[in-house]
C-alpha cells in the first residue's frame, strides 16, 4: 500500500503542475496493477477531462467511487495552488451539494482572493452557520458539560479512576471546540457582512 500511496503523490505533484503527460503516465501505471484502486480512476479521468477528452473521462469516472467527494478535495486542495481549476471543481461540487457548508465557504473565499467580491458575497449568502455552530459549538459544548458533571459525581461516590478518564474525553471536547469553532464564527460573520452589503 506504500508504494500505491507514494505513486499517487507523484501523480498528484506532476498533476498539480500541469504536467498532464507525466501524471498520465503513471496513472496509466497504477491503474495497469490495481485497477480497482477508485483515486487512480478518478486522477486518470481528471488528466483526461482537462486535456479535452471529456468522453473518455466519464468510464473512469464511472469506476472512482463518489466523484463528488473526490471533486470536493480536489477543489480544496487547488484552493490556493490554482484557483481557476479550483474554480471548476468547486462550482460543479456546490451544484451538485448545495447544503455544503464548507463547499460554500471554500468558493466564497476563492471568489475574494480572485477579486469577484459580488460572487463571493452570493456563495456567503447560501451559507448555514445554524448548522456549523450547533454541529461544531453546542454539540461538542454539550458533551463535555456531559463529560464533567459526570465526572464530578464520580469524584463524589469515590470513583476517581473512571473519573480521571471521564476527564480526559472530556479534553478531547476541548481540541474538536478549538479545531472546528473558529471556521462556524468564520461562516456566521461572513453571512453577517454578506447580508449587510447585499
Amino acid at each position: 500500500m506504500e508504494s500505491i500511496s507514494r505513486l499517487l503523490n507523484q501523480i498528484i505533484a506532476h498533476y498539480e503542475k500541469k504536467e498532464y503527460e507525466a501524471a498520465e503516465k503513471l496513472v496509466d501505471g497504477l491503474i495497469v496493477s490495481h485497477p480497482d484502486f477508485h483515486r487512480g480512476q478518478f486522477m486518470k479521468a481528471v488528466i483526461l477531462e482537462e486535456t479535452g477528452r471529456a468522453d473518455a473521462a466519464e468510464q473512469h469516472y464511472a469506476k472512482s467511487g463518489n466523484r463528488y467527494t473526490l471533486w470536493s478535495r480536489l477543489a480544496t486542495q487547488l484552493h490556493d495552488i490554482d484557483p481557476a481549476r479550483a474554480l471548476t471543481y468547486y462550482e460543479r461540487v456546490t451544484r451538485a451539494d448545495p447544503q455544503n457548508n464548507a463547499l460554500w465557504f471554500g468558493l466564497g473565499d476563492l471568489y475574494g482572493k480572485m477579486g469577484r467580491p459580488a460572487d463571493a458575497r452570493t456563495c456567503y449568502l447560501n451559507l448555514s452557520p445554524a448548522k456549523e455552530i450547533l454541529s461544531k459549538i453546542f454539540i461538542p459544548l454539550g458533551f463535555m458539560i456531559f463529560l464533567l458533571s459526570g465526572a464530578i459525581a464520580m469524584i463524589q461516590r469515590g470513583e476517581k479512576g473512571l473519573a480521571v478518564v471521564v476527564v480526559a474525553a472530556s479534553v478531547f471536547c476541548v481540541f474538536w471546540l478549538k479545531r472546528d469553532a473558529g471556521k462556524a464564527v468564520q461562516m456566521a460573520v461572513k453571512k453577517i457582512q454578506a447580508g449587510k452589503s447585499a
